[in-house]
């Protein structure tokens, strides 16, 4: 269902249509993905599809424990879902390890003339490592 809001100069705004008609468009983020939530390369081109994404969050599970706030967080144990839950049988999916790719890489220098280097990977991390002086 297609919800239209009228916009404060009288236009009508369909969001559900904006998304559909952009869904391959590159999101506005510091993590590559389309509107659709597909993990893409730097050409554009779909590495991980968001149904990917989503059917191995929804078979791991996380069972609750009953710990102190003071105790260290366990390690997370894994349920596999019940075949109750499901009308159909699922085949187990193997968890997707996205593969991080470097984007940019740039050499910079401290106050005291040593010189290391920022490499940012293409989810938003950072990551920084020395430079060997020749």
């Amino acid at each position: 269902m297609s919800r239209s809001t009228k916009t404060a100069r009288g236009r009508t705004l369909d969001m559900a249509a904006m998304v559909a008609q952009n869904e391959d468009t590159r999101a506005v983020s510091n993590i590559r993905m389309n509107a659709k939530g597909d993990r893409i390369n730097s050409d554009g081109s779909v590495k991980i599809k968001a149904e990917d994404l989503a059917r191995v969050t929804q078979t791991v599970r996380t069972t609750p424990s009953n710990t102190a706030v003071s105790d260290p967080i366990p390690a997370a144990r894994v349920v596999a879902p019940s075949p109750v839950m499901y009308d159909e049988p699922v085949a187990p999916v193997e968890p997707v390890e996205p593969t991080l790719e470097a984007i940019s890489r740039i050499t910079r220098t401290r106050d005291d003339g040593t010189k290391y280097a920022e490499i940012e990977y293409d989810d938003g991390s950072i990551e920084t490592e020395e430079v060997e002086e020749e």
